[in-house]
């Protein structure tokens, strides 16, 4: 009886913050078994969401060996079949639209080595009244920084929000930034978990927001943004200084590089990096070469003046 009422008292628990959720979220079903998956579905799925905007629930329902004690090889199965009994369609194109309402789709994160099941729920419930937006809105966290805005958005809406509010070089180029700085860290993280290392709550909160490998997608967006800022000539004249300053200490590491590589005979490496060499020094005559673009008018600058 006390082992019925444990279970029941957890997905009871968890369904209680399944149907609260106002926003995507992630929840951990390690130690789930076929009864409490049956039991959770009923609770947390049973009726539409009172939202209007669809949202990703996601479920950790496996992972590797650092995890793997956690959860039943059949877990990911039991789930899914529970989430059909309970109505709902596996469609693996299913995200978040309201016309995956319903659905849910398997996914193998290899970058963090974690199975999920996203599931995307029924929506059409009760509005909630005024004042129900009231005290959501005054629990709710601080706004989010532009940085958390991006490092979230989808593919779609972060490409836009790059191309509408990051509109010269420097601005890119410090995105860049904190994108290999967040990938560091995940990076780090994966290393520590690896040795078996216990991870802070910091860690383990960053761990579970983003994987890595959407990151390194935005990451390479944002590259390939730079790349063509470069090539048409869009750098200001703070930018080109600092770019050109940049090169120079490139080149003078790809000399090192092809000197070491010249004394080893590694004729392949010394290949490559005189390739390297070639290209940097062709992006450095013509940035040189360019005139400096001005910067992106203020915006209500003819308001500012007056």
């Amino acid at each position: 009886k006390i082992q019925k009422l444990s279970k029941e008292a957890m997905a009871s628990g968890l369904s209680g913050k399944i149907r609260r959720v106002t926003e995507s979220d992630d929840f951990d079903l390690g130690g789930y078994d076929q009864s409490k998956c049956a039991e959770l579905v009923k609770a947390a799925f049973s009726e539409p969401f009172p939202l209007k905007q669809m949202l990703r629930i996601s479920f950790t329902v496996g992972g590797g060996k650092l995890v793997r004690q956690k959860y039943s090889d059949d877990l990911p199965k039991i789930f899914m079949n529970a989430l059909t009994a309970g109505g709902y369609t596996e469609d693996s194109s299913a995200t978040i639209e309201l016309g995956s309402g319903g659905k849910f789709k398997y996914h193998h994160d290899t970058n963090k080595n974690l199975k999920f099941v996203h599931v995307f729920p029924l929506l059409g419930g009760a509005d909630t009244s005024p004042a129900d937006d009231a005290v959501e809105e005054a629990e709710e966290e601080g706004p989010k920084s532009p940085e958390d805005v991006l490092f979230h958005a989808d593919p779609e809406e972060f490409s836009r929000l790059v191309a509408g509010y990051l509109a010269t070089y420097a601005q890119k180029k410090k995105l860049l930034e904190l994108l290999r700085g967040r990938i560091a860290k995940l990076e780090e993280i994966e290393t520590k978990m690896s040795k078996l290392e216990r991870l802070s709550a910091a860690e383990d909160a960053l761990f579970n927001d983003l994987g890595a490998e959407e990151l390194k997608e935005k990451s390479k967006h944002v590259t390939t943004e730079l790349q063509g800022m470069v090539e048409a000539g869009q750098l200001t004249a703070a930018e080109k200084a600092d770019f050109l300053e940049q090169t120079e200490g490139k080149l003078e590491l790809l000399q090192k590089e092809l000197s070491k590589a010249e004394a080893e005979g590694k004729a392949k490496k010394q290949q490559a990096i005189q390739q390297q060499k070639e290209t940097l020094l062709a992006t450095r005559a013509a940035v040189k070469n360019a005139e400096p673009c001005k910067l992106p008018p203020v915006k209500n600058g003819a308001q500012i003046r007056e």
